[in-house]
């Protein structure tokens, strides 16, 4: 598992370094701040740390959705269950009396 872990950073490590060398490279992208240009590294992690940030932000979009339809549907599901049984517990208590009152007694055989 660790070996894995250690194989997904590094393909993510070349992956970042050749998509910022393009980026710096054929689309000139480069970083300013307060008339400070950075270099082409701090560029390529500036421009890493932007997209971790929005895939992390995404991800917490997606599921808060996702969890928020969950819960609606389970919260509908029990509601609709004690709906039924408020309407049906005459029906079941009913039926679960007869049911102890006819059912046959088993008596140990010794």
């Amino acid at each position: 598992m660790f070996k894995n872990i250690v194989l997904a950073v590094l393909i993510a490590i070349v992956l970042t370094y050749s998509l910022g060398h393009l980026a710096t490279q054929w689309l000139d992208l480069h970083f300013s701040f307060a008339e400070y240009d950075f270099e082409p590294i701090t560029s390529i992690l500036a421009v890493t740390a932007i997209v971790a940030i929005l895939v992390v932000v995404g991800f917490i979009i997606a599921f808060s959705i996702f969890a928020a339809i969950i819960f609606a549907l389970i919260a509908a599901v029990i509601g609709l269950f004690v709906a039924g049984l408020s309407v049906f517990w005459p029906v079941i208590l009913f039926t679960l009396v007869i049911f102890l009152l006819v059912r046959d007694k088993q008596t140990p055989a010794y």
